[in-house]
């Protein structure tokens, strides 16, 4: 056994594929953290403001149109292949093209703070207050149930868990590959006659399971050699302006450094993110089972992409149903509070309800030993099924190589 894991692991990592297949996502990171350059390069109008002209009728109103993101610009005039404003009866926003929701939205939000503040500047200071105090009551928000973590922390482990899912999902087909690979090349044949099936399903596993970590710790290296190249440029200010610009992260910062400080990075989260890569881990181990148990029975390398486009189906799902019922009331009860804790579901319900709501000890160990134990039903029964799958059609053969061997 030790002989195939040491083999098999050679042959995936030390090879022309893996390699570029690396400096491929190492160069997408280094486009992702240089993406403001980029755009710049390429957009060179990006990163300008956008214009938005008014005629004579806006003129009143000028003093009071601001825009403090600095993502607009106001002018006198009319210019068609701008955004233009009027005002008769009623505000009219003129575009050559339909605004997305967002611009609509902010725009409506700047004439609105124009109209008050104008309206306001033309009353006593008594008066604004009177009126403040109206037209904006205090408003005081209290949850019953706690939130262990902010809004920003929550998309930033998201956008961390929903990456390390998918990253995953792509290596748990790699042993199911492999297998079908060796069967159809008939060197499946000349193993057994050395091994049992037995001991080939087990090492099967185990490389699919060093395979899964030593792809993750790779990406997490290639990962911190980016952003600290990135750091090392320019602390980051650029990506983090750009992000800001559209919307992306809410948080004021300036530097790397900065962000970090202002997500108030806990050792709660820490906790809760690997928590969550407990589950995605145990998922993903499950999922692998499962698809070198189905590719034991496979004869053909056609029949390969018959049986993982459904699993691949199947996943995608399972993560659009995580999506659906990703509120704290959702999964507290019903179908999200049952699903947080059932093996495969568990992978992203649960990473969510953590992130969302204050889950307790006992509900997230009862997650884990349920994966665990669903995990050696599935290793233990799947030695039979794939003692079935692969000796269907090898069973005479290697019997007779076994029985005619001096």
């Amino acid at each position: 056994m030790k002989d195939l894991i040491e083999f098999s692991i050679k042959r995936r990592f030390k090879n022309k594929v893996t390699i570029i297949l690396h400096i491929l996502v190492t160069a997408i990171l280094f486009c992702f953290v240089f993406s403001d350059k980029i755009i710049d390069l390429l957009f060179v109008e990006s990163h300008k403001p956008t214009k938005i002209y008014y005629d004579e009728s806006v003129q009143t109103y000028e003093n009071h149109l601001k825009d403090e993101s600095d993502m607009y610009v106001f002018k006198r005039g009319v210019n068609k292949d701008h955004i233009n404003i009027k005002k008769t009866d009623k505000w009219i926003v003129e575009s050559q093209f339909d605004l997305n929701p967002i611009e609509a939205n902010y725009i409506r939000m700047l004439i609105e703070d124009a109209v008050v503040s104008k309206w306001l500047s033309e009353m006593s200071e008594d008066s604004i207050v009177t009126v403040l105090d109206k037209m904006y009551p205090k408003i005081e928000e209290v949850s019953l149930s706690k939130v262990g973590v902010s809004v920003d922390k929550q998309n930033v482990s998201m956008f961390i868990i929903t990456g390390i899912y998918f990253a995953m999902l792509s290596f748990s087909t790699m042993i199911a590959n492999e297998v079908v690979y060796e069967k159809t090349s008939k060197v499946l044949e000349l193993i057994l006659t050395s091994v049992s099936t037995t001991t080939h399903y087990l090492s099967k596993m185990i490389i699919g399971w060093l395979t899964i970590i030593i792809q993750l710790a790779t990406i997490i290296l290639e990962l911190i050699m980016v952003f600290v190249t990135r750091n090392y440029y320019d602390k980051g200010s650029g990506l983090l302006k750009m992000l800001k610009k559209y919307q992306l992260i809410h948080v004021e910062a300036n530097t790397f450094r900065d962000f970090l400080i202002a997500l108030d990075i806990t050792k709660n989260l820490v906790l809760i993110l690997l928590i969550s890569l407990i589950y995605l881990l145990l998922g993903v181990i499950i999922i692998q089972t499962i698809m070198v148990c189905l590719s034991s029975f496979i004869k053909s390398i056609e029949e390969s992409s018959a049986i993982q486009a459904p699993v691949y189906i199947v996943l995608l799902i399972i993560y659009y149903l995580a999506l659906a019922f990703n509120s704290p009331a959702r999964l507290s009860e019903g179908l999200g509070y049952y699903f947080s804790m059932t093996p495969i579901f568990s992978m992203l319900f649960m990473p969510m309800r953590l992130l969302l709501i204050n889950v307790s000890t006992y509900e997230i160990l009862l997650g884990i030993v349920l994966n665990i134990m669903f995990l050696l039903i599935t290793t233990y029964y799947g030695a039979y099924i794939y003692n079935i799958g692969i000796l269907g059609g090898l069973n005479f053969r290697i019997f007779n190589q076994r029985k005619n061997k001096p």
